[in-house]
Formats: C-alpha cells, structure tokens, sequence
C-alpha cells in the first residue's frame, strides 16, 4: 500500500512541477517578447531624436534591463506601453 501512495505521489509532484515549468516558460516567453518590442522602440525613438550623437546598439541590453524592472510592476508596465505605444 506505501508503494503505491509514494509513485503517485512522486508522480502527481513531477506531472505538478511540469505544469509550472511550463507556466513559467510562457512567462518568460511573454516577457521576452515584451522586453524586444518596448526596448526597440525606445531605441527608435532615442535615434530619432539624437540623430547627431548616435547611440550604440549595446546599449538595447540596458534598456532591456530597466524595463525587466517595470514589467513586474503593473502600473509601471502600462506606463511603458501607454507611452511608448
């Protein structure tokens, strides 16, 4: 009778860890697709405003950075995309 309350337990925890696994790597996928698109768009809008300065293309990593900040925080992460539409 143990045996068989610890393989579908081991078995419920593994089906269980892939359904988060899962959830979470459709988050990240989510994110990083956000991520892209809002700090492409800054770039845009930062060379076209600084055309004489130049901006490094390095530099979409920091963006990239700040907004992974923002997007956790909900009034934050529609502040970008009310703003940068």
């Amino acid at each position: 009778m143990s045996t068989y309350i610890e393989t579908n337990c081991v078995a419920k925890v593994n089906r269980d860890s892939w359904y988060r696994q899962r959830a979470n790597t459709e988050l990240d996928t989510g994110k990083r697709k956000w991520l892209r698109k809002y700090s492409r768009r800054l770039l845009r809008i930062w060379l076209q405003r600084q055309t004489p300065l130049g901006v490094t293309p390095v530099y979409i990593g920091q963006i990239e950075k700040d907004l992974a900040r923002f997007y956790d925080d909900p009034l934050k992460r529609r502040f970008v995309e009310t703003t940068y539409y």
